[in-house]
């Protein structure tokens, strides 16, 4: 890790198009955009799986696996997307405003805003039913299809954000 480390930190500083601590940040940025977004797509993915397996388990493993990854691996990564993004604009002369950073802040924001007060509430409601109901009760079955529903909207508007990003539309 460290080595991969080192030799990031190389290449953005070797590059000639950008600024050194802008082309850090953006590297940076998008390195961890990447292990955000492709972590949702994974488990959007997975979760398409397990809601067409005939194993109710799968389900409930999932949503475990997706609460823990949420809280301790996509919330921080989200944060520091936001953090890169904003050190990046400070390092430049793009100036705020234009259509696509407000895009990419508007689809940031809405998907902070379904993470803490869509998908971790739903997150904390399966653990409650699955240990009051079980974990393939019905119920908890229920709760776990919509937050399966509700992560893929979530990972819809990442994906338009990326897009967004990456052609910088409007500008």
């Amino acid at each position: 890790g460290l080595v991969v480390l080192a030799l990031i930190l190389v290449f953005a500083f070797e590059s000639s198009w950008y600024g050194d601590w802008y082309a850090v940040f953006r590297v940076l940025h998008v390195a961890v955009a990447v292990l955000w977004v492709g972590g949702g797509m994974l488990l959007t993915a997975l979760g398409l799986k397990a809601e067409r397996s005939d194993d109710p388990n799968e389900m409930v493993t999932l949503a475990r696996w997706g609460a823990w990854v949420g809280q301790r691996l996509f919330a921080p990564a989200g944060g520091v997307v936001l953090v890169l993004g904003v050190a990046m604009m400070i390092n430049t002369d793009w100036g705020w405003g234009k259509f696509w950073i407000d895009a990419g802040l508007v689809g940031y924001a809405l998907s902070m805003v379904i993470g803490m007060r869509v998908l971790s509430p739903l997150a904390k409601k399966i653990a409650e039913l699955s240990e009051s109901k079980g974990p393939t009760a019905p119920e908890t079955l229920a709760v776990i299809r919509r937050i399966l529903l509700v992560s893929r909207f979530d990972a819809a508007i990442l994906l338009l954000v990326v897009a967004d990003m990456v052609t910088k539309p409007f500008s």
